[in-house]
């Protein structure tokens, strides 16, 4: 808080002991007690406040359309793309917006106080784009998002190998398990060392996340773009016949 701020709070503090002081001397209407001096002798049967403030908002239904968005105050809000077309109850913050599918809490906004704008989370288009991972280059909320330059990074090189979007949407995923700081940590780690796949993103995490005699072994997906190289077994027994070659020649 700066010293301009500083003085305007003192200056609204003073204000309100004023007020409050005036209005306690105030004579209630058709009795001779002021409002002070009834407070007093009320305050023995007042019930207690609740243990938590009572949130302040007002219910909207609303449906989703086939585009996953919600229209509020002349806004779009998007949410997850299972809940398209879905008969939906919006409760409106002052601040921010909660969606609701019956009692489920399925997605939450920042409000926005501008009018004609659309509000996306890109997270609750990603199962779509799993499923259609050639849109991704088109997809608005992922523009909207302005993800941080690594993640443009990884897209470059995923979309010159097939499957390489499919690969890079599930690199989004990984929001959903793990700190987005870890997630760019173990991005930057892969690039650094030209791992530009997901199956070795996610093992990059799961060495930052798990004890070290948990790690489990590395998982490849069917459509992972690691190069799978089958390496055939050593015959050892042909060691033991080559003693039995030495014993015969003694």
């Amino acid at each position: 808080m700066n010293a301009e701020s500083y003085d305007d709070f003192e200056w609204y503090e003073k204000i309100n002991a004023t007020l409050v002081i005036s209005y306690e001397n105030t004579t209630v209407p058709r009795s001779s007690l002021t409002v002070g001096e009834a407070f007093v002798q009320e305050l023995p049967i007042m019930l207690p406040l609740p243990p938590r403030p009572l949130d302040c908002f007002r219910v909207v239904p609303v449906k989703s359309n086939t585009l996953s968005m919600i229209h509020i105050e002349k806004n779009a809000y998007s949410v997850p793309v299972s809940y398209a077309s879905t008969q939906l109850t919006c409760r409106v913050f002052a601040e921010k917006i909660e969606v609701y599918h019956g009692k489920s809490l399925i997605a939450t906004h920042e409000r926005c106080l501008e009018k004609g704008k659309e509000i996306l989370q890109y997270d609750h288009y990603l199962d779509l784009l799993l499923i259609r991972p050639g849109a991704v280059l088109y997809a608005r909320p992922l523009h909207q998002a302005g993800l941080p330059t690594i993640y443009q990074k990884f897209l470059d090189k995923c979309r010159n190998r097939p499957g390489g979007m499919k690969e890079f949407v599930r690199l989004l995923l990984l929001h959903r398990e793990f700190d987005t700081s870890l997630v760019e940590e173990a991005l930057g780690e892969a690039c650094q060392k030209g791992m530009f796949q997901y199956d070795a993103v996610r093992q990059l995490l799961l060495q930052r996340t798990l004890p070290e005699h948990r790690l489990p072994q590395l998982s490849l997906a069917e459509d992972s773009s690691v190069p799978r190289i089958q390496v055939k077994a050593p015959d050892l027994s042909q060691y033991n016949r080559l003693l039995q070659k030495r014993s015969v020649v003694h």
